[in-house]
């Protein structure tokens, strides 16, 4: 895995190595801002900040310029939001579904992209079009790490990013059985989130993955 993240420039390479990304999925800006800042400061592999965010371009361009790294823009739907999430320095692009003209457009502009899918049609189709890796939606409808299992059988070079539901107690059973990362959202969040500052997030956060595993997942990962 690449290292942590740390306050400085943002990157393009790819938030997929084997870890947690952390998903900021709110309606509001401001916590999203204070929980990404938090975030920076972990062991995270990413942040990902989904187009549901009101005025998630300018959340995803704010914590750029702030210096933090592997913030990445979610559930980007159109060229336009990808457009628009580059020139605001997203160092990552994650769909919901598999849109070959998307992922073509973010290979072009050189942008790591995660397309959403569910089968192994879908999976390959993504690999073959240049994608970093694919994000297998929703993980926790469609088999939990067990379909991880089966799927990277037949497929073991494929990247796998679970989504879906995934809470960060499962997370290290996702990392067993493959998963190349894992989304999770609130569970990496402090019950007040909206009235936190940065530090309280960062050590809730760092916290909540020491007790579930992951760092000792992702430490045997990267020897």
């Amino acid at each position: 895995m690449s290292s942590p993240l740390q306050p400085g420039t943002s990157d393009r390479q790819p938030a997929t190595g084997r870890g947690v990304i952390a998903v900021l999925r709110t309606d509001s800006p401001q916590t999203a801002l204070t929980l990404g800042r938090g975030f920076a400061l972990t062991t995270l592999a990413g942040i990902e900040v989904t187009m549901t965010v009101p005025d998630a371009v300018k959340v995803i361009s704010t914590l750029v310029a702030e210096g933090v790294r592997r913030v990445g823009a979610g559930t980007v739907r159109t060229l336009a939001e990808v457009d628009a999430c580059v020139q605001a320095g997203a160092s990552f692009i994650v769909s919901p579904h598999l849109d070959p003209v998307l992922v073509k457009h973010c290979v072009h502009l050189g942008v790591p992209v995660v397309p959403g899918t569910m089968t192994p049609s879908e999976i390959v189709r993504a690999m073959e079009l240049g994608a970093a890796a694919v994000k297998l939606f929703p993980v926790s409808a469609i088999g939990g790490h067990a379909t991880v299992k089966a799927l990277l059988e037949p497929l073991p070079d494929a990247r796998i990013v679970v989504s879906g539901e995934v809470t960060l107690p499962e997370a290290p059973a996702y990392f067993a059985a493959g998963a190349w990362a894992a989304c999770v959202g609130r569970s990496l969040w402090p019950p007040e989130a909206a009235r936190c500052d940065p530090s309280a997030v960062r050590d809730y956060a760092q916290l909540a993955l020491d007790a579930s595993g992951c760092t000792a997942v992702i430490s045997a990962m990267e020897t």
